[in-house]
């Protein structure tokens, strides 16, 4: 059972354990956006190929969200009220632009700057991202889901 402080202060190369599956930490990207101070960790398992990007929010009682999927987009979103994905209808839950900092496991760190809007209803979440250094758009879909899910393995 991870804490949210537990979950802010990992960095690439610890285990966590979710969904019965060992993953390592391969990246962590320190997002701010004024006051705000988010976390993102790409976790990848050796066992399956599995991977995975865990968002930790910046409120202690808000869920972390597991992305799974993303695709790039042909275009720019428009960052409107709200989306029709899968067939439902999603409201716009955030949306800015916020500069980041990878530490990566293999890799010199990264710079740059984050444009996001992320749409959401119970616990799905559909989040649009372009980074500053590539005019590429990503849309990723992923799951709140409860902290206590995962487990710090070391």
């Amino acid at each position: 059972m991870a804490t949210w402080d537990e979950l802010t202060a990992l960095r690439p190369g610890a285990a966590l354990g979710y969904q019965d599956e060992e993953f390592v930490i391969e990246r962590t990207i320190r997002y701010e956006e004024g006051d705000c101070v988010w976390f993102e960790h790409r976790l990848s398992s050796d066992g399956t190929g599995r991977s995975l990007w865990l968002e930790i929010p910046t409120e202690r009682d808000d869920a972390v969200i597991a992305y799974e999927s993303s695709a790039t987009l042909d275009s720019a979103p428009d960052g409107g009220p709200e989306i029709e994905h899968g067939g439902e209808r999603l409201p716009l839950v955030m949306s800015g632009r916020a500069t980041y900092r990878s530490v990566e496991r293999s890799a010199a760190s990264k710079t740059g700057e984050l444009v996001y809007h992320e749409y959401g209803r119970g616990d799905l979440r559909v989040t649009f991202e372009c980074r500053s250094h590539d005019s590429v758009w990503e849309v990723s879909e992923g799951r709140a889901i409860d902290g206590a899910a995962l487990e710090i393995l070391g």
